[in-house]
């Protein structure tokens, strides 16, 4: 290993133990014996690892801070105690998601093939986003739950796993959503108490619609995150994530994506105009990230586009 991937794996296990803030990382190098290949931290106490390693037995790592969600991706085989409580012995089924309270320690081992999203999660953190979902913040705790396999949020994290394995070109908005509903998931399914201001029925007044849909048409050049978003309509992260599609029938991270290429369309109508810099200006990643969503929008290539 070279000195620099020393310290690459140095900076990693310090993230995976909490002491290093990082913002989103892709990587394959060794930590705590997993390999660590994405890793995703937001302001507030709410971050993602995703774990994976190929054969061996592996020690699950015990001190870990705050709420602690483990989410199988694919079948492991595991040994698996959260504090006096053993969650898993044996198959760890795609889908299957186990919570750790704030203090309680992880004890057990993963064997063979690993493949998992780890969330951590102060809880202040989870506080706001209990808040944020109508529910009485006072009343609420995260109850323990046997450790069964649930098909929605299994669908998320698939789609989350396939977005962050191809390198994300410019999807960091789209990430954030599905990271965003998967936390959602997390805490409705094991929240003490539900009554309240379901996720379904949220909407957006006409004028945070207004000015939302404003800031997104004079920042596309800009790497729109959902943060930014959030705070130009005035709203939680959650709350927008859910309230937009609410209100237009289609996700923040398509609409976001659908004015971007009707901006490329109208300026590569324009003779002379090049891809690279048409890219640049509608907040695509490269010439190749716009041509690949151009092509499934409109079935040919940026070029090809007629005056």
């Amino acid at each position: 290993m070279t000195s620099s991937q020393s310290l690459l794996a140095c900076k990693i296990v310090r993230f995976l133990t909490g002491s290093l803030p990082m913002s989103l990382e892709m990587h394959h190098a060794p930590a705590c014996g997993f390999d660590v290949t994405h890793v995703w931290e937001r302001e507030g106490g709410f971050s993602v690892r995703r774990l994976v390693r190929d054969r061996g037995i592996v020690a699950i790592p015990r001190g870990l801070p705050g709420y602690r969600a483990a989410f199988s991706l694919r079948p492991n085989h595991a040994r698996l105690a959260i504090g006096k409580r053993v969650v898993v012995t044996g198959g760890f089924a795609p889908g299957t998601n186990v919570l750790g309270q704030p203090g309680d320690a992880f004890d057990g081992e993963m064997r063979d093939r690993v493949d998992m999203l780890l969330f951590l999660m102060d809880p202040r953190y989870v506080a706001a986003q209990i808040e944020s979902l109508g529910l009485p913040g006072h009343r609420v705790e995260l109850r323990n739950l046997p450790a069964t396999p649930d098909p929605g949020l299994f669908d998320l994290g698939c789609r989350l796993a396939a977005a962050l394995g191809n390198g994300l070109s410019g999807d960091e908005l789209y990430c954030e959503i599905l990271l965003e509903a998967m936390l959602t998931r997390i805490i409705i399914r094991h929240a003490s108490v539900t009554s309240g201001r379901m996720p379904y029925r949220e909407t957006m007044a006409p004028a945070k619609l207004r000015a939302l849909i404003a800031f997104i048409d004079q920042n596309l050049a800009s790497p729109l995150r959902l943060g930014d978003l959030a705070a130009a309509a005035a709203l939680s992260r959650a709350h927008l994530a859910r309230s937009f599609r609410n209100a237009t029938g289609i996700p923040v991270h398509r609409y976001v994506l659908n004015r971007r290429l009707e901006r490329a369309r109208s300026l590569m109508s324009h003779a002379g105009a090049r891809v690279q810099t048409v890219a640049i200006e509608c907040g695509f990643a490269d010439a190749p990230h716009l041509s690949n969503a151009y092509r499934k929008a409109y079935g040919i290539t940026p070029v090809a586009t007629p005056a």
